[in-house]
């Protein structure tokens, strides 16, 4: 890849350099190499070290990532596939591959007891690569082909600015328990299934002691792993140190993705910077964090079994594996890369006038993994329904507009507003479509692709497209009542920032800096006015309907009339223009990616000079509850099951309240007779009954939770006999919670008291 002055020097070719064209690095050009990997590594130990975490805990925790993940995972790419010719992409894919071998391993070690001895899981298999001579040969790269010096700088920059964003301003927001005063309520919720994970598999509903856990779990399942290797606390793992090395990963495979597609190597870099802004690592959903980086790595690898072949038959094996682990970690992964899938054979069927089998196999074991993942893992899908256009009821002005005020994930397919014949409440809903179109507008250019004459003719190009077609249609058309439809948009991120980046590398194939450079700079210029115009306005309750519908247009209007000048501007001096083909591709493209920059830009600036301390009242643990919990996980049992009344968020409890409180499961990760139901698979089949969401509604145990009332405020013998039954051995009571009858002092051994909380054991039967 030469680069130069003038229009006669390419910049980008369609297709990379062979291997002879690129020096074997040996000595110091390999470690001029290695030199920029060094920013991210300080980054994230600085950043990591800002937030208190223990200088051991992080050597500990990067031992165990990269001799029990990366290490085994770049061993089976290898071996199953081939080298990408790099360590950098060797080390994303190898991360995803390690961390789905690593997820077989917890599974079995876990449901035969042996937790302690997973060490024994990686290392065997290093042995068996070490001692077989006919598998020496994949601990190093043998047919090399290492990318420029600047995509490693590149790629490296992109890492160091993400792990620091994410230590200081994500992590930093929310402390760990006993450090924290208010927790964000899924995080419980995920610490909760952690605990469960590393005693069980299968694994049980850790807030109804002997049902199953119907959940995608896989991410938290990642993370008992790691705990049971490592020896850290769920707590400090799930909290502080599994996210980085995720994102990370995450990023090497959108690279790896975005190269892989249009065959330019500096799209990786493009890829890395255009991903920064969307969210790659969330701290509040592991499992959103873990499939991206699994469902990647599984396009990558269906892309090369199903169209270039270019490694060995494993492939397939990979691909699948990766597949249902992206299916078991958010149920949403699937349907995007079965969209993908069926388009490209809908094309590949139309063009070549036969069956594409390839294609037809691997929609068979997309189908098996989306139906295995749903009937045995994935959970949270019930209580969604059909409905169009039902995410708009999450708009912030879409009851002050529409007035509808009915339950979300409830009603028809066709949502009350559009069939009231009211011209401006429909023109309201059709204004907040038009936004979130703007808004996602990254989403849409990577349609692009069949539009491009050297672009649709490629069926990676379909493929691409059919997911983001798979992504958009479960946005638009889904109905579910916590708005977890959002969730394609974000799953299809990477696709979507390949299909992008394949579009600037055609548009800037074979042109020079005289054309790339003007471009850049405009488009940089146009992203950073166009982001400050889509910022929509404060909602103003005092207005009417029409005022507000006026007020929340004016952004597309205004973008509208934005575009019609660049338009009129770009013909008035097509002259210029002329002289720089492709120009016209790139442009639109690259706005949209510096408009998503420019936005995170403002908001990192923000979320750096303030406080964003997480203190929600809704979330708040006292320090005597802090301490009861903490006491109940040093002196039990894992598997020991607590009789308790903290299912109301806040407390205390009664009928109708928000049934999200997970401290005994979550803080002191104990199982419990019953405790916060709000997101199990039977509370949100009852959603919208009598007008009521999924968390208010009465439990689906109604008889546990008689029990456990029963048992707080005028406790028997045959109550305890009772509780027993269902393996209860300890009963954590806090006065803050409901009434404690002192008649338990009787009933029960006191073995701690601190403030409001007291926490009794059963008497032996």
């Amino acid at each position: 890849m030469s680069t130069g002055e003038g229009t006669g020097v390419a910049v980008a070719e369609t297709a990379e350099p062979s291997v002879a064209a690129i020096q074997r690095t040996h000595g110091p050009a390999r470690l001029t190499r290695l030199l920029p990997w060094l920013l991210p590594l300080v980054g994230a130990v600085g950043g990591l070290l800002a937030i208190d975490v223990p200088l051991g805990d992080i050597v500990r925790y990067a031992a165990y990532f990269g001799g029990c993940v990366i290490l085994p995972g770049i061993l089976l790419l290898r071996a199953a596939w081939r080298s990408t010719g790099n360590w950098g992409e060797d080390v994303g894919l190898g991360a995803a591959v390690g961390m789905a071998y690593q997820l077989l391993g917890w599974a079995i070690f876990t449901a035969v007891g042996l937790q302690a001895w997973l060490l024994a899981w990686p290392l065997l298999l290093i042995a068996v690569f070490a001692a077989v001579p006919q598998l020496r040969p994949y601990w190093r790269i043998t047919r090399p082909e290492p990318l420029p010096v600047a995509w490693s700088w590149g790629m490296a920059i992109c890492a160091t600015l993400l792990v620091v964003y994410v230590s200081l301003a994500v992590m930093a927001d929310h402390k760990p328990p006993p450090d924290g005063t208010s927790y964000y309520q899924d995080l419980l919720y995920h610490l909760s299934m952690v605990h469960e994970l590393i005693r069980s598999v299968p694994p049980e509903l850790p807030q109804v002691a002997g049902e199953r856990l119907e959940y995608h779990w896989f991410a938290n399942a990642d993370m008992a792993g790691a705990a049971d290797v490592t020896g850290l606390s769920p707590v400090m793992v799930m909290f502080r140190l599994w996210l980085l090395p995720q994102a990370v990963v995450s990023l090497l495979v959108c690279a790896a993705l975005a190269r892989q597609v249009s065959k330019v190597w500096w799209t990786g870099v493009l890829a890395a910077v255009a991903v920064l802004p969307a969210g790659l690592a969330s701290l509040l959903s592991p499992s959103h964090t873990f499939s991206i980086a699994t469902s990647t790595a599984a396009a990558i690898f269906l892309v090369d079994a199903l169209f270039h072949r270019s490694g060995r038959r494993g492939v397939w094996i990979l691909g699948a594996a990766l597949a249902v682990v992206a299916g078991g970690s958010k149920p949403s992964t699937l349907p995007i890369l079965l969209g993908g899938v069926g388009l490209a054979a809908l094309f590949l069927l139309l063009r070549d006038r036969k069956l594409p089998w390839r294609l037809v196999a691997a929609g068979l074991v997309l189908l098996l993994a989306l139906a295995g993942t749903l009937r045995f893992v994935a959970g949270s899908t019930s209580g969604s329904g059909m409905q169009l256009l039902a995410i708009l009821k999450f708009d912030a002005f879409y009851r002050a507009i529409t007035g509808d005020l009915s339950v979300p994930g409830t009603g028809g397919f066709l949502p009350v507003p559009l069939t009231s014949g009211d011209s401006t409440v429909v023109t309201g809903v059709g204004v907040m479509l038009g936004l979130t179109l703007l808004s996602y507008a990254g989403l849409l250019i990577g349609f692009g692709l069949l539009v491009v004459r050297s672009t649709r003719r490629q069926p990676a190009a379909w493929m691409l497209a059919g997911s983001l077609t798979a992504a958009w249609l479960g946005l638009l058309l889904l109905n579910h009542p916590a708005a977890s439809q959002q969730y394609f948009l974000r799953g299809v991120v990477p696709f979507a920032t390949a299909a992008t980046c394949w579009l600037v590398a055609v548009a800037f194939e074979g042109r020079g800096r005289r054309t790339i450079l003007p471009v850049g700079v405009a488009a940089a210029a146009l992203g950073v006015v166009f982001q400050q115009l889509i910022r929509r306005p404060a909602l103003d309750p005092a207005r009417s309907r029409a005022e507000q519908v006026e007020t929340l247009a004016r952004p597309l209007v205004t973008v509208a009339v934005l575009i019609v000048l660049v338009i009129a501007g770009w013909f008035l001096t097509r002259r210029i223009w002329a002289r720089r083909p492709g120009a016209g591709l790139a442009v639109p493209v690259l706005i949209v990616i510096m408009a998503s920059l420019a936005g995170m830009a403002r908001y990192s600036y923000y979320a750096f000079r303030t406080d964003g301390t997480y203190r929600a009242a809704g979330g708040v643990v006292r320090p005597d509850e802090q301490a009861a919990a903490r006491w109940l996980t040093e002196n039990t049992a894992p598997t020991d099951v607590v009789v308790t009344g903290s299912w109301c968020r806040p407390g205390p409890r009664r009928p109708g309240c928000d049934a999200r409180g997970w401290l005994v499961s979550g803080l002191a990760g104990r199982r419990t007779l019953v405790e916060g139901w709000a997101y199990t698979q039977q509370a949100l089949a009852t959603n919208g009954t009598d007008g009521k969401l999924y968390a208010v509604q009465p439990s689906p145990w109604p008889d546990r939770v008689e029990l456990s009332t029963q048992i707080l405020t005028a406790p028997t013998p045959q109550l305890l006999e009772n509780a027993r039954q269902y393996g209860a051995r300890w009963i954590y009571a806090d006065s803050s919670d409901g009434p404690v009858s002192p008649s338990l002092d009787q009933l029960a051994r006191l073995r701690y008291q601190e403030g409001k909380v007291r926490i009794y054991e059963l008497p032996a039967q």
